[in-house]
Formats: C-alpha cells, sequence, structure tokens
C-alpha cells in the first residue's frame, strides 16, 4: 500500500503506507509492550452516521455540547476546529434529523491510533516509538484547546486523561532541595480542575484552577499560565508549581524543580504544554480555604431604534468607562472579575476570596450603585453571594445564563490582549482604552461574528516577579485580559465560519493598537496571529528556544505555534487554513491495521 505525500525534510513527518511507518508486527509487539492500551479511534458521533435514531446516537446528542462528556473519550475535541482536516470530519448539526446523515463519518486531523497511558512507562516507550519510526506524537488530556495543538492528523498520541491519581502533602520537600513547603497538592497529567477542586476542598485547601471544570489542569493550563478567580489573590497556576515529574524527548523520566534541571523547570512554567517534554505529575502549593464572596450582576440592554453601532453606543461606552475607573482598585484588594460585555446584554462577576465576607460590598460599592441605577438596563441578578467553598461557587456558575459564556462542542474563534495598568490611570487613557474596545465589538458585530468582549481580571496583577516562569510577563502588568470570541456550529458554511474567523482576528486591531508590543495569554489567543513569538511569549520567547533546543534537539514535540513551531511548510500542519500544505487528513481505520 502506498500513498502520494509531498516529500518534506522535516523530522517527524512518517505517514501510513510509508517504509518508515512500521509493519504491522512491529506494532503488535509496540502494544503487547505497553500492556495492550494501543487503541484504535473511533470518532464520537460515529454511531449518528449509521443510524441517527439508534440509542447510542441519541445519547452522543444529548451530551455533545457537555464538556466532561466530551473529554471522557479520545475521539472528540472541545471545540470543532480541531476535529476537522479539509473536507473530513465526523461532527453532529443542530438540525440533522435524518435516518442517515448526509456525508461520512471520518478521523479528520484524529490520530487514528493513541496509547491510553497509564504510566510513565506507557510514556516513555511511546516516544522511543514514534521516534524510532520518524512519527509524529501529539498529547492530549481534554482537548480543550483553541489552538488544535493537543492532536495532530496521523500522528501517534498520547492520552493522558486517565493519569487521575492525587495526593495531599502536609510538609513537602522537594528533590535535591533545601526549602521545605506546607500544604502541597500532586495531581497526574490527567486530573481536570473539577477533580482537583473537589478533592482538595476535602483537606480545607484550594488549588488556583480556572473557570471550567472540564479543563485538565497539569497540561497546557498548568504549564501555559493558568488564570482563573484566585489569581489575583494567589496568582497563576505556574507561580504555585514546586516540582514536576516528566518524560523527556529521550525517554528518561526526570524530577524537576528548582533545583534539579531548573533550565527545564523554568520552561515548563509558562514557556505552554506539548512543548518540552511530557508531564506525568504536576506538584504545587496549596492555600487555605476561605469562603468565596461574589457581586453577581446580570442585565438586558433596552431595545435600539435603527441598527445598533456599538461605537456608538453611550450604554456600552458608560458601563466600560465605570468598570475601568474602579478596576485598579478592584485588583489591588484581590478582586477576580469575569466580565461579559454584549450588544445586547452584560454578565458582571466580581469575586473576593476571603473571611472578611462583607468586604465585597465595600469594595464594589461605586460599581454596584452604578448599574443599580443605570437608566434603562433591565436586571436579571443584582446579588451579593457567600458561598463557603469552591464547589459551592462552581455550581453557582455554571447557571446557563453565566455558562453559556464559555460554551464546547462548537467551533471557536478567539482572539485576546493583555490592558496594561497604565491604560486605567486616568480619565484621558480610560476613554482610549473604552474607544479600543467599543471598536473591537463594532468590528465583530458588523461582520456577523456576534460582537461579545470578555473582560478578565483574573490575571496575577499582585504578583509582579515574573523572574521564576517562563510565561509572557506582560501577564504581570495587566488587569485586563481582552477576548474577542465567536461560534459557529456545523450547520454553518464553511464560508461562514471563515467569515467569523477573520472578523475576530479583525478585531483584536484596535486593542493592539493602543498596546504596541504588547500580548496576550498564549492559551486564549488567536491562532491565525501572524506576531506569534511576541504575542504569546514576550521577552521570554528566546530563552525558551534555547531549553527548547537542548532538552528536544529533533522536535519531537511539535505544535501549532508552540516555542520551536516547525512553521507553515510543515506537513504535519496540513490541516489548519494557514497552511501551505494540501490538507492531509488522517489515513481511514480500514487502511490501518495492527
Amino acid at each position: 500500500m502506498s500513498y502520494n505525500y509531498p516529500v518534506s525534510n522535516f523530522n517527524f513527518t512518517c505517514l501510513p503506507g510509508q517504509g518508515c511507518w512500521g509493519l504491522p508486527e512491529q506494532w503488535n509487539a509496540f502494544n503487547n509492550s505497553i500492556g495492550g492500551r494501543l487503541k484504535v479511534t473511533t470518532p464520537w458521533a460515529a454511531p449518528c452516521y449509521s443510524d441517527s435514531s439508534c440509542d447510542a446516537c441519541k445519547r452522543v446528542n444529548s451530551r455533545y455540547t457537555d464538556g466532561l462528556s466530551r473529554t471522557s473519550q479520545y475521539g472528540a475535541m472541545e471545540f470543532l476546529d480541531w476535529e476537522i482536516c479539509g473536507q473530513d470530519n465526523c461532527l453532529l448539526g443542530m438540525k440533522e434529523s435524518a435516518t442517515q446523515l448526509p456525508g461520512s463519518c471520518s478521523l479528520g486531523r484524529l490520530s487514528a491510533y493513541y496509547v491510553e497511558a497509564q504510566s510513565p512507562d506507557d510514556i516513555a516507550k511511546t516516544l522511543l516509538f514514534g521516534q524510532e519510526h520518524d512519527i509524529r506524537i501529539s498529547i492530549k488530556n481534554t482537548g480543550h484547546d483553541y489552538f488544535g495543538r493537543s492532536n495532530t492528523a496521523n500522528s501517534l498520541a498520547i492520552w493522558t486523561h486517565n493519569m487521575k491519581n492525587m495526593e495531599f502533602y502536609k510538609a513537602f520537600q522537594p528533590k535535591e532541595c533545601d526549602i521545605r513547603y506546607e500544604y502541597v497538592g500532586e495531581i497526574g497529567a490527567g486530573v481536570q480542575a473539577e477533580e482537583a477542586y473537589t478533592y482538595f476542598e476535602n483537606m480545607g485547601m484550594y488549588v488556583t484552577v480556572g473557570a471550567v471544570g472540564s479543563v485538565g489542569i497539569a497540561g497546557g493550563f498548568g504549564q501555559g499560565g493558568g488564570h482563573g478567580p484566585l489569581g489575583p489573590t494567589f496568582g497563576l497556576m505556574i507561580d504555585n508549581a514546586i516540582e514536576f515529574d516528566v518524560i523527556t524527548a529521550d525517554g528518561q523520566f526526570r524530577t524537576i524543580n528548582e533545583c534539579i534541571e531548573p533550565d527545564l523547570f523554568w520552561a515548563m512554567r509558562g514557556g505552554g504544554g506539548g512543548t518540552f517534554a511530557v508531564l506525568v505529575n504536576y506538584r504545587f502549593q496549596l492555600h487555605s480555604a476561605v469562603p468565596l464572596n461574589v457581586y453577581s450582576f446580570s442585565a438586558s440592554f433596552p431595545p435600539t431604534y435603527g441598527e445598533l453601532n456599538i461605537r456608538n453606543s453611550n450604554l456600552h461606552r458608560d458601563i466600560l468607562t465605570a468598570l475601568a475607573t474602579d478596576q485598579p482598585f478592584f485588583s489591588a484588594n484581590g478582586i477576580a472579575g469575569y466580565n461579559f460585555l454584549l450588544p445586547d446584554h452584560m454578565v458582571s462577576l466580581q469575586i473576593h476570596p476571603s473571611k472578611d465576607t462583607e468586604a465585597i460590598k465595600k469594595i464594589t460599592a461605586q460599581w454596584h450603585n452604578f448599574l443599580s441605577t443605570y437608566p434603562g438596563l433591565e436586571i436579571r441578578e443584582n446579588s451579593y453571594h457567600m458561598f463557603p467553598n469552591y464547589t459551592s461557587w462552581a455550581s453557582f456558575s455554571q447557571q446557563p445564563w453565566i455558562a453559556k459564556n464559555g460554551p464546547v462542542g462548537v467551533g471557536i474563534a478567539e482572539a485576546g490582549r493583555f490592558i496594561p495598568r497604565k491604560l486605567f490611570q486616568s480619565e484621558e487613557t480610560i476613554s482610549t482604552l473604552v474607544d479600543a474596545v467599543v471598536d473591537a465589538m463594532e468590528i465583530s458585530y458588523a461582520s456577523g461574528a456576534g460582537g461579545s468582549a470578555q473582560l478578565y481580571a483574573t490575571g496575577p496583577a499582585n504578583h509582579p516577579d515574573n523572574s521564576k516562569t517562563g510565561t509572557n510577563p506582560g501577564w504581570r502588568d495587566a488587569l485586563w485580559h481582552v477576548i474577542m470570541g465567536g461560534f459557529w456550529t456545523k450547520d454553518v458554511s464553511v464560508s461562514t465560519r471563515k467569515l467569523i474567523q477573520s472578523a475576530i482576528s479583525s478585531s483584536i486591531t484596535p486593542l493592539k493598537n493602543i498596546t504596541p508590543g504588547g500580548g496576550c495569554y498564549m492559551n486564549e489567543g488567536d491562532w491565525t496571529e501572524m506576531e506569534w513569538q511576541t504575542t504569546f511569549f514576550g521577552g521570554n520567547y528566546e530563552g525558551l528556544e534555547r531549553v527548547k533546543r537542548k532538552w528536544d534537539p529533533r522536535g519531537l514535540f511539535n505544535c501549532w505555534k508552540c516555542v520551536g513551531w516547525t512553521g507553515y511548510d510543515d506537513p504535519g500542519y496540513s490541516c489548519y487554513g494557514q497552511s501551505t500544505r494540501v490538507p492531509v487528513a488522517t489515513v481511514p481505520l480500514k487502511a490501518l491495521q495492527l
């Protein structure tokens, strides 16, 4: 069997049917060496392409937009973009009811083979097999990724999702270090946020998770930064990292920290997952649990007469001005904020972790008074809440009017920008910031991409020292991380999907213009970003690249616009719209044999 693939000088480009791929007996020997944990991928929606009325299809349909359900099998990603390669996919639409769906179900960019890793040995042997046969490696836990970095067509995938070990240490000393810590947590590579905060809450402790319970916190989240409602108080997830167990490209198990291989530890504290080594265990500082005190507000806007232009909307400008004016005070007092501003409504959540359950009312008094008295708002929620633990807060945040701002099981386009402290310092700078945000919203809205802006105040502004982490230094000075986003479903045409992506990419331009040389969170940016090194990594890129060359000289760990990325010509990225290559989807299952 042979395929006409383009010849390449890149590493790890072997494809099924080529001599380098290996004989069936070699694959069988590899499978036996890892206890039979080499699996053949079935796309999650596959039953619906045989009979959409069958029970299996109904189960998939009922859970298609549920994050935890999507993460529980290898054959689905959290976002539909990363299941597609050219015309190849196995997606469900929102309007299909035929007994058999039109088209065919194919793997798209999902790996045909994946290793359901349960031990460091499984990972090490997979890395060595991939290198022996020049096969690209991909690494996935949950697939909650906006860049598609956790899968690659025709790769050999490592699925870490079932590595769920967790430990609590009242006292902990990192290997070969003199320093000692109290209250340290350990999680395996597959642990998700909901599992972690539930487990450690039983010990009276908090872990610095994000807003979405299905996210795997040891992978891209915990290696790329990791922001959330505890960020202003305790810093990013990487600020709390103490020690990692990893498998490096040479197949060796290593424990790394500030005393052992400190360069690799620094790089993996913010330089991104899937880039330097495969993480096995993550150890981090825990924090004593305190109540989470929340000011929650939601309102619809009065109807507009004629066509809405957000640039000219006094309502949007007034809300943004009031919030930006209060933001430095919120930040100084450890308030985290999730603010969603849309053409016709808004949601604002201000979160204060504190034993002083009344302090939030004083800190947010001006913002509360502004919102409560602004003419014309149809207020749906305007309340203060005290949540005794993280679980109760997380349950509250899953209410539809909040959760719908972070959907999964859809296609997504995002672009983000850090907004530095200096733009919140005067009426003049705030006016400049407000102009940029409404411009961004109008570009998105007028282009059919929705017009929403997410204003996150969940970063480490009270933790200005970036010397111990490889993350983008822009995090340390940012009071907002603004995200522009748009969504689509399978029912939306390919041309409209491209229009949405283009609109979101364009919408961030006004915010770039007021933050020259700035950046954004590497996990919530625009995958089409051209100035990706500066935007995602800031001044740390060159240092991260030196670590990459040292520990992974052949580029075994390779992902889209990660440190050491091999570029648009690499055939491994043919499924991306910016690739110079014709899309080469994963070879169908019938072409593979175990």
